[in-house]
């Protein structure tokens, strides 16, 4: 009886069996970067092996960089080609990726006549760093392809790496759980800027009082030291450079720095101000907007608030007509700014406009403060 028993038991511990599984997931990672090459003719009258690197970029989780050959291959001046290859910047094996490079447009669109595609590679740290096209594109055909403009072009570079894992069933119903348990938390947006854009109006610790214009139109204004200095370098070096005078502010005692600015309105430099508390711009009557923001642009351009400078920027290039575009492009060729510039000498080639710019007074000005940019637009007219 014993002896069947244990038979019985031996025989059922034989069958014993557990289940498992797993999964192999595949997924997709993407990156992509834009170079621009400045200063195309200079390049092609450099030595033949001569070639410049990107500086260092992440894409689908890697490091990498761009060489530019002018001289990549061809003998002729026919048959010369640009050179283009992705540079891997890490040491251990990359996981398998294919990637291209894309000629892009006036308006930032790839174009396909002009996109080349790797098969399907990989990269690492020792014998395989880079891969890419020694002929991308012939010079000849970049300087018909309409992409060639002021002497610069742009070229994409879209990688995507396959990445897989092994995931146990028990993880991925962890997973799950980790995801649902975070889709019951919903964190709201930032409100950094309405607590500063609060502390801006009451004033409280205010400790500068920033006196604005000259004669009967200044304006004083109270704000903080410690806010300015991160903002703006050039306001951080100006307060640097002021003395401190004890001054009684309400219920304490606060010492109070005083500035004085000149060459700025006081409703550019309120509105200013409001961008240095709040990452934002004060709204405006649309009849207001350019003209506030060629004199902001220009204060920008002194404070070197780059972001401002840049917000500016995009709402005059929105706003070019017959009768803003003279003005518009005194303020960039004063400041720096290329793209808005542009912007502007484009307007004024499409033909009937310049005609009607002429007549304006804002022309008038124009001719008085840049001649070398009237001159600079005829030589490109005369190109053409």
């Amino acid at each position: 009886m014993a002896t069947t028993a244990a038979a019985l038991l031996s025989a059922a511990g034989r069958r014993l069996w557990r289940s498992s599984a797993s999964s192999i997931i595949c997924r997709e990672v993407s990156g992509r970067h834009r170079l621009t090459i400045d200063g195309c003719a200079p390049s092609t009258k450099l030595p033949r092996d001569w070639s410049a690197t990107s500086k260092a970029f992440e894409a689908a989780g890697y490091t990498w960089q761009i060489t530019y050959a002018p001289y990549g291959y061809g003998n002729s001046w026919r048959d010369k080609y640009i050179s283009l290859q992705l540079v891997y910047g890490g040491h251990q094996r990359t996981d398998p990726l294919h990637f291209s490079f894309s000629l892009l447009d006036p308006a930032g669109d790839p174009v396909p006549a002009y996109t080349r595609s790797a098969e399907l590679c990989w990269f690492d740290g020792e014998s395989v760093r880079k891969h890419g096209f020694l002929d991308f594109i012939r010079w000849e055909d970049l300087q018909h392809s309409g992409c060639l403009r002021d002497d610069r072009f742009v070229v994409q570079c879209d990688i995507t790496v396959v990445k897989d894992w092994a995931v146990s069933a028990a993880a991925e119903d962890v997973a799950a759980a980790v995801a649902a348990a975070r889709a019951r938390v919903a964190v709201p947006p930032s409100d950094l800027h309405e607590h500063l854009g609060s502390l801006l109006s009451k004033k409280h610790g205010a400790d500068v009082a920033i006196t604005v214009g000259g004669g009967g139109e200044a304006t004083t204004y109270d704000a903080h030291a410690w806010l300015l200095a991160a903002r703006s370098p050039v306001l951080e070096a100006e307060l640097l450079a002021t003395s401190s005078k004890d001054k009684s502010l309400g219920s304490g005692s606060v010492r109070r720095r005083r500035m004085e600015i000149h060459g700025v309105e006081p409703k550019v430099f309120e509105a200013m101000l409001h961008f240095l508390y709040t990452d934002a711009l004060p709204e405006m009557a649309e009849r207001d907007v350019v003209a506030m923001a060629q004199s902001l642009l220009a204060a920008a351009h002194r404070y070197e608030l780059e972001r401002l400078k840049l917000m500016c920027a995009e709402m005059l290039c929105k706003r070019i007509d017959v009768n803003t575009v003279a003005g518009t492009l005194v303020v960039a060729e004063h400041h720096g700014c290329r793209a808005l510039k542009d912007a502007c000498l484009e307007f004024m080639a499409v033909p009937g406009n310049l005609k009607q710019v002429m007549d304006t007074q804002g022309y008038e000005k124009m001719k008085a403060n840049c001649p070398a940019v009237l001159l600079e637009f005829a030589m490109k007219r005369m190109q053409v």
